[in-house]
């Protein structure tokens, strides 16, 4: 099919190749601070502008990522994370009084209440209702949710990952522990934002403040969900311009990120660092106190559990593969559901079903067999009960069906304050950007598909002995 006759216009933008890039990084110094967090500090060429960039690696031992809990009063990212024990920190959400943050928030374990949301029917008509995305993190989960405006150009854009990623809903999937919002994406799936002109009224039309330099914080994950990429960069001074949101996006593309967003920026935009306080130069002069934060703790100093907090198991939790697929594996014994939950297979690590394995006689079967973006690929999403709340906070989904459209939600093209844009058109995103690689110790590993090779052993064959097995098990435990 022609894409060109399904959204008019915007498809030549769409379709067209990214201009030449002068934007680079001209320099850069790379350290690891704590064990699976790596601080690259560095300075953009074309425009001249400081970053630091935070790489979170989610599967290193002692690395657990949380969020502000619902906050009473505004506090500076260095109280917050020195309060909280976590190693490093950066501001969130955009937010105004209350505080109120313009998405949603999850911090410590605890939704916000929907009156310290943009999700709250109070400020429904606010500019910024309902149009934010989110990433959030849980028990071995790394999840995201495009923005609005991405959502309602899904098929364009041809979005087919994260949370419900055609749908526009309030909904939130459950077991997520931290979660912090954002727009507009930079990154959509690997294809960055670009602009013929960066202050063109087309231009990120769902923020017009992406239109002038400013500093800017991001938030950012890589391909296989293992790396956390936050972002601070300078600006507003003599030595730091700042960026555009087209330049914030190249440089969030130079760094690997494969989805990012922007979250609030301005003298907002503050990184922390035990051991060193705040490492940018907020354009204020000093720290604005802001709503909430993004807090990585790292180390076995850091206090917490040695096992990785989020660590991704499965892609995307409850989403239609109840019981990692097995359900429907056959009617034997007990069944085949209770079976795998005997045994904890929704939340089974490699170890674990290497030992399950390697009863059958499979051995040491190693890492690349039963790497979890193999093993599972969740392609239903589950029902949602009340898409859009109106007094409560946003749906926790269950397990079973497809998902039911969120009549509730609205798209408000005329915007009310200083921040608004036009009526929503659609940005442009380039697939497969050209130019500008990344530095050589920037590279991330593996930062493409995650895909495997060569394994002896298929991952839906080994779901499938892990099945068997959990049910000769039952049998033997039902027959002593």
């Amino acid at each position: 099919m022609n894409r060109r006759r399904i959204v008019g216009p915007f498809v030549a933008a769409l379709l067209a190749a990214a201009p030449a890039a002068a934007q680079t990084i001209a320099s850069q110094h790379s350290t690891t601070p704590y064990p699976g967090l790596r601080l690259v500090e560095g300075r953009t060429a074309g425009p001249a502008t400081n970053f630091h960039a935070a790489f979170i690696s989610l599967c290193t031992d002692y690395v657990h990522v949380t969020a502000t809990r619902p906050p009473t009063a505004l506090q500076r990212a260095s109280a917050w994370a020195t309060a909280t024990g976590v190693q490093l920190a950066t501001n969130g959400d955009f937010f105004v009084a209350g505080p109120r943050v313009y998405g949603y928030a999850i911090g410590g374990g605890r939704g916000w209440p929907v009156a310290n949301t943009g999700v709250d029917p109070a400020v429904a008509g606010q500019w910024y209702y309902r149009h934010y995305g989110w990433i959030g993190f849980g028990a071995h989960t790394v999840e995201f949710s495009h923005t609005e405006h991405v959502k309602q150009h899904a098929a364009a854009l041809g979005v087919t990952e994260g949370w419900m990623p055609t749908t526009v809903t309030t909904a939130v999937p459950r077991g997520l522990t931290a979660l912090v919002s954002g727009f507009p994406e930079l990154v959509t799936e690997g294809h960055r934002v670009t602009c013929a002109d960066p202050t063109a009224s087309t231009c990120f039309p769902d923020r017009t403040d992406m239109r002038a330099r400013n500093p800017r914080t991001a938030m950012g994950l890589s391909r296989d969900r293992r790396t956390f990429i936050l972002v601070a960069m300078d600006g507003r001074t003599g030595t730091s311009a700042g960026f555009y949101g087209t330049e914030e996006a190249r440089l969030l593309e130079l760094l690997g990120a494969w989805q990012a967003f922007n979250i609030d920026g301005g003298g907002s935009t503050t990184m922390w660092l035990r051991g060193r306080g705040v490492i940018n130069a907020p354009s204020d002069g000093v720290e604005r106190p802001v709503a909430n934060h993004w807090g990585i703790f790292a180390g076995s100093a850091s206090g917490q559990p040695r096992t990785p907090g989020s660590c991704p198991v499965v892609t995307t939790p409850d989403a239609g593969v109840p019981d990692a697929g097995l359900r429907d594996a056959g009617a034997l014994d007990a069944g085949p559901r209770d079976a795998a939950t005997d045994i904890g297979v929704r939340d089974a690590t490699p170890d674990v079903l290497r030992d399950v394995l390697a009863d059958l006689g499979y051995g040491d079967l190693g890492p690349d067999v039963l790497a979890p973006r193999d093993v599972v690929t969740a392609t239903d999403a589950p029902v949602v009960t009340d898409v859009a709340p109106t007094d409560d906070v946003p749906t926790i989904l269950d397990d079973a069906g497809a998902p039911a459209d969120d009549a509730d939600v609205t798209q408000d093209d005329a915007g009310v304050d200083d921040d608004t844009g036009p009526a929503e058109e659609l940005p442009d995103f380039v697939p497969d950007a050209g130019g500008g690689a990344m530095p050589d110790d920037l590279t991330l590993a593996q930062p493409g598909c995650g895909c495997r090779t060569g394994s002896p052993v298929k991952p839906g064959f080994a779901w499938g002995l892990l099945a068997l097995a959990a049910v000769r098990r039952r049998r033997r435990s039902l027959g002593s």
